[in-house]
């Protein structure tokens, strides 16, 4: 594989239905062994009600993950963030693995801080601002 067709995708998406623990558990039991086999890596979050996800692979392969993701009914309001060419993988160990909310703050700080400063109301102020960015 050239460089140039490693990349990175990044979204964020809002799940239709509560997930549970159960319907979580059904994404990684389909997602991790499709990632591995198709040679992707990479990072799954939720929390209170929201998916963030980052991919690792080949270009076509994430290209073609892509657009499954994007037809998948359990979630909805996805919002692509980001696109780009890597050099090295973030997440090389992973062909998918679900951060709990602990979890992922000790790993992303930063991030986390944004999040647990957000109430329901950012939240709801939020999601109605974005479905005027991204009209369905």
């Amino acid at each position: 594989m050239n460089e140039s067709d490693l990349v990175e995708l990044r979204y964020q998406s809002q799940a239709v239905h509560d997930m549970g623990i159960l319907g979580l558990t059904r994404i990684l039991d389909v997602a991790i062994p499709r990632n591995a086999r198709l040679g992707i890596t990479g990072i799954l979050f939720f929390d209170k009600g929201y998916f963030g996800q980052i991919l690792e692979g080949n270009r076509a392969d994430i290209e073609v993950l892509w657009a499954s993701i994007q037809k998948d009914q359990r979630h909805h309001k996805i919002e692509l963030l980001g696109i780009s060419t890597i050099t090295k993988r973030r997440f090389p160990k992973w062909a998918m693995k679900l951060f709990d909310v602990q979890e992922f703050s000790s790993a992303f700080p930063k991030f986390s801080e944004v999040i647990d400063s957000m109430t329901d109301q950012d939240l709801k102020a939020l999601d109605s601002m974005s479905s005027l960015w991204f009209p369905a």
